[in-house]
């Protein structure tokens, strides 16, 4: 937050609407979290101007954050459009632990041999 006086700049972030008919890209969980992002110039307090909106939705889950285009935020907003799995694109992707097939124990997504047994992961 910025102060001027009297007057002053924020950025804010509100929780718009809750998705249960869309899948995560990362883990397919189906509970996603619709948030609109924007700042604010106010006067005492009261919102005068905004301007920069941007929608964004994140996994409940794994927390990983996608954009969604200005115009389709804006629809599902007012109720007009539902956001769609070819609406996402991926600004952070949070991947829950992965698993070696051969030992089953958690391992880094990256890695190419197992730190345990020594197999090959990415077969």
């Amino acid at each position: 937050m910025f102060f001027i006086g009297i007057f002053g700049i924020d950025s804010k972030q509100k929780e718009i609407g809750h998705l249960t008919n869309l899948s995560c890209k990362s883990c397919k969980h189906t509970s996603i979290n619709v948030i609109k992002q924007y700042n604010c110039f106010h006067f005492f307090f009261i919102p005068i101007i905004k301007w920069g909106e941007v929608y964004v939705a994140e996994c409940d889950q794994c927390h990983s954050i996608y954009e969604i285009p200005v115009e389709k935020g804006k629809a599902f907003e007012k109720n007009q459009e539902d956001i769609s799995y070819w609406d996402l694109k991926a600004l952070k992707v949070s991947s829950l632990p992965c698993t070696c097939p051969a030992c089953g124990k958690n391992i880094e997504e990256d890695f190419v041999y197992c730190p345990y047994c020594g197999k090959c992961v990415k077969d």
